[in-house]
């Protein structure tokens, strides 16, 4: 319960996308591995662009708090991730180590159609 509290807290403090559906705010990962959430039905798009110096590799939690990996990223590469409002999304390091969450806030029909923006730093 406390938990879900933190969570949901975090989620609504950090999340500037909620409003002009630009860059996300990332989240603490170990907040989102391994928990089950609910979704929502209304369609967002992330960006994901690697801005590091190493490959990372994009990974999609689903519901039930299992992973799911999509694809590595190379040192500036981006790809355009179709996705759905309060989907979770995380981004490992090479050896597997979480570096950073994001949470989709941002349905298409909120925004002037750009996707939102996560930077992997």
């Amino acid at each position: 319960m406390v938990r879900r509290l933190v969570l949901a807290a975090m989620l609504l403090s950090s999340s500037p996308a909620l409003a002009d559906c630009g860059e996300l705010s990332p989240v603490p990962a170990g907040v989102l591995i391994g928990h089950a959430y609910q979704g929502d039905n209304r369609a967002s798009e992330i960006r994901f662009i690697n801005v590091r110096n190493r490959p990372v590799s994009i990974v999609w939690i689903a519901f039930d708090g299992s992973e799911h990996p999509y694809r590595q990223l190379n040192p500036g590469d981006e790809m355009l991730q179709p996705t759905f409002v309060a989907h979770r999304w995380l981004a490992r390091d090479v050896e597997g180590a979480p570096l950073e969450a994001f949470v989709s806030t941002c349905s298409i029909v909120q925004s002037d159609g750009s996707a939102q923006v996560a930077l992997i730093r």
